[in-house]
């Protein structure tokens, strides 16, 4: 079993690097499969199974769709960026700033599972909150980087599923019928509502690595 105990090498880390500088819908459906690890508490390993994009323009479900804030600063800053916030005073919501530099795109992680060997129970990480009570993530980590020196939490190369799913982001009001939620089809963890969707086989670009399988409703990021 491969070990997701440190960060990325250095060529490693420019593959991921590469995903997370695309267009935030590319970025949401590339991540799925890739494995998200909290190094300071165990470590604690989870394979990505669903996400969602939010854009940065014309996009009235996002955060940034009415400006700049000291809340959402972390969007503008490097993709690879944790931007971390609090829903209904209880449930913490994980996010990646995505696209180029000064463009705020975002990718809400929705859903994970754990790897084998991280102590995590298997429906630990369904759902965002859940996800994010799992790998202790709270709004200290909110403007932390994946990739610093001694990153509290990184990114890993995963193994793709053999398709992934595109469906109508869950849990909003605004620009609800886009398909910006993409999703492993085979894995316990996805959401139970909205399995349904659009299916299409994987293509990501570079090597990638052998990993296994394993909330919270929020406003959107």
């Amino acid at each position: 079993m491969r070990r997701f105990d440190s960060p990325p090498g250095p060529d490693e880390c420019v593959r991921l690097r590469e995903l997370l500088c695309r267009p935030a819908a590319e970025a949401a459906r590339g991540l799925i499969g890739h494995v998200l690890v909290r190094l300071d508490l165990g470590p604690r390993a989870v394979r990505i199974v669903e996400t969602e994009a939010y854009l940065e323009a014309n996009d009235p479900a996002a955060h940034v769709f009415r400006g700049r804030s000291p809340r959402t600063e972390p969007l503008w800053g490097e993709a690879g960026t944790l931007y971390v916030y609090l829903i209904y005073g209880m449930h913490h919501c994980l996010n990646l700033a995505v696209d180029r530099p000064g463009v705020p795109g975002c990718v809400l992680i929705r859903a994970a599972e754990p790897i084998p060997g991280s102590l995590l129970e298997r429906g630990a990480c369904r759902g965002p909150g859940r996800l994010c009570r799992a790998l202790g993530i709270d709004r200290t980590l909110s403007g932390r980087h994946l990739f610093e020196a001694a990153p509290p939490m990184t990114l890993r190369e995963g193994m793709a599923p053999p398709r992934v799913r595109a469906s109508p982001r869950i849990g909003i009001r605004h620009a609800a019928t886009r398909r910006l939620r993409f999703f492993d089809p085979d894995s316990p963890a996805v959401s139970p509502r909205g399995r349904g969707g659009v299916t299409s086989a994987v293509a990501r670009p570079g090597p990638t690595r052998a990993t296994t399988r394993s909330g919270a409703r929020r406003r959107s990021p």
